[in-house]
């Protein structure tokens, strides 16, 4: 017979796989505008953050409730916690989406950029966001350690990157800070997608894998 505490377990759940949803699809929207030469309203993708902002709360509020009303012990009272965190940090991905979707209002028209590399990189960055949600959902911690892994891959893409567009003398000012600029928050998407692991990994395990 479920526990009446189950149904709570299960909403939280539901409202972090929501998150997710809402979280990869403001990141593609915010590199449509680079991806296909497209003008985006970033008011749209402020939007979506801004209902990522309101699950965050909203979340975080259920989780209070539950551990209030019910007292969670061990595996249950890991999760219930770190459903706060998890929220958290895709709450933060609507954040970058939108700083993301500012850059052409910022900078002007970067049509004559090279923006392959920051394009490659977030589709790299969303597959983290995708396994750390399948690792959630699984509650898979094997899966989730092999997060750090892809972490330092699109860490070494960003230092490198970094590193060309700098002496690269070919490359305008403008171009090269929007490189900088799109790398930065993807390698910050990657590392919250890291953290999202260490959560799963803290749920299953009882520990941690040191990330933050």
């Amino acid at each position: 017979m479920p526990r009446l505490m189950d149904l709570g377990l299960d909403q939280l759940t539901n409202m972090i796989i929501d998150m997710a949803n809402l979280a990869e699809k403001a990141i593609r929207t915010a590199m449509e505008i680079f991806e296909e030469n497209r003008l985006i309203n970033s008011e749209s993708v402020f939007q979506i953050s801004e209902q990522l902002r309101f699950l965050r709360e909203e979340t975080s509020n259920l989780a209070v409730e539950i551990l209030a009303r019910y007292q969670p012990l061990a595996r249950d009272l890991r999760f219930v916690k770190s459903c706060i965190d998890i929220a958290y940090d895709l709450s933060r991905f609507g954040r970058y989406a939108y700083d993301i979707s500012l850059t052409t209002k910022w900078l002007g028209s970067l049509s004559s950029c090279d923006l392959r590399v920051p394009i490659e990189t977030s589709e790299k960055a969303l597959a983290m966001i995708r396994k750390s949600l399948l690792a959630f959902k699984n509650k898979d911690a094997e899966l989730a350690k092999t997060l750090p892994a892809d972490d330092n891959v699109i860490d070494h893409i960003y230092s490198g990157t970094l590193a060309n567009v700098l002496k690269d003398e070919r490359i305008t000012k403008q171009c090269a800070l929007a490189v900088a600029l799109l790398m930065r928050h993807i390698e910050r998407i990657a590392d919250h997608a890291c953290y999202i692991a260490d959560a799963v990994v803290y749920i299953v395990d009882g520990e941690k894998l040191g990330l933050h």
